[in-house]
């Protein structure tokens, strides 16, 4: 006979040690914070020490708490990913794919159509969200396009999706009469802010060898948004080549470039999926299809 104190007592205390309090572990098990300190104090009285230190508004582990997460965690993960193996999918045919509403629109969206004619019998189910998906806990979604690297998960696989160009750009019209641009001619323009991306108009002044201006300036908390509005003629925006790709090819937008540029190439997009699945033949044939849209930036 195994000697374990309530299964549900160690599930409330796993979710907050693991989130950092007793309201975000009820947000996540849909339990009150009471109910959730009430299943903890039951554990420590099973044991017979503290797991946490009680705060006014916030509690933190004890080194015994520490020592009993490390050990859980890791036990609650290979429980997850056995049920998760058994549990019936939707529909064999289905693959649910999450990523960045930009990424959707600017890049995915438009492609997708050519995967479905290469494989019909593939019914891609799409969700975006500004917020990477936890693949460790959202059991619906297969494969997640997560931009900027996600946490490390011990069951999860991370594979980055290649160098990305982000570079200052803008209208045509904006350049009408200048026949040649320097990167201090950039400054001279209203730059757009893009608040998600992880190059900011400071990285690419650092590199250019100039000073940002102070000042407010316009700014979106989505890159397509930025692009819009650069195409709109509302200023440069920096942002990645990739989700600007068809407005660059139609002409709407010109990359600001030439000997005395520098532009900054970083990894920001990584296809994620459960180690489980790393079988699954719709998981790969998605996921070799996008490898092989995602050429070199240019």
């Amino acid at each position: 006979m195994r000697r374990l104190p309530s299964f549900f007592a160690l599930r409330a205390f796993e979710a907050a040690a693991r989130l950092g309090g007793f309201t975000q572990a009820g947000e996540e098990l849909h339990l009150t914070p009471s109910a959730i300190s009430h299943q903890v104090r039951a554990l420590e009285t099973w044991f017979g020490r503290a797991l946490f230190t009680r705060g006014v508004r916030k509690v933190t582990l004890t080194v015994d708490g520490q020592r009993l997460l490390d050990q859980l965690s890791p036990a609650f993960d290979q429980i997850e990913d056995a049920c998760a193996e058994l549990r019936p999918l939707q529909s064999r045919s289905e693959l649910a794919v999450h990523c960045s509403p930009s990424f959707a629109a600017k890049w995915l969206g438009p492609r997708l159509p050519q995967f479905m004619a290469a494989h019909p019998s593939i019914v891609i189910r799409m969700s975006s969200s500004a917020e990477p998906a936890d693949l460790a806990k959202s059991t619906d979604i297969d494969v997640d396009i997560a931009y900027g690297l996600p946490p490390p998960h011990a069951n999860v696989m991370v594979e980055p999706l290649g160098l990305e160009s982000t570079v200052p750009m803008c209208s045509p019209r904006l350049l009408e009469g200048r026949d040649s641009m320097t990167p201090a001619d950039v400054l001279r323009f209203t730059l757009i802010d893009s608040k998600v991306n992880p190059v900011q108009w400071t990285d690419w002044c650092k590199l250019n060898g100039l000073k940002l201006p102070a000042g407010a300036r316009p700014s979106f908390d989505r890159g397509s948004m930025v692009i819009a509005a650069a195409v709109d003629g509302m200023g440069i925006a920096l942002e990645t080549t990739r989700f600007a790709q068809r407005d660059l090819e139609r002409g709407d937008l010109v990359i600001l470039d030439g000997p005395s540029f520098h532009r900054i190439e970083r990894v920001t997009h990584f296809i994620c999926y459960r180690k489980s699945a790393i079988d699954n033949e719709r998981l790969i044939a998605f996921r070799d299809w996008m490898k092989a849209q995602l050429l070199p930036a240019t």
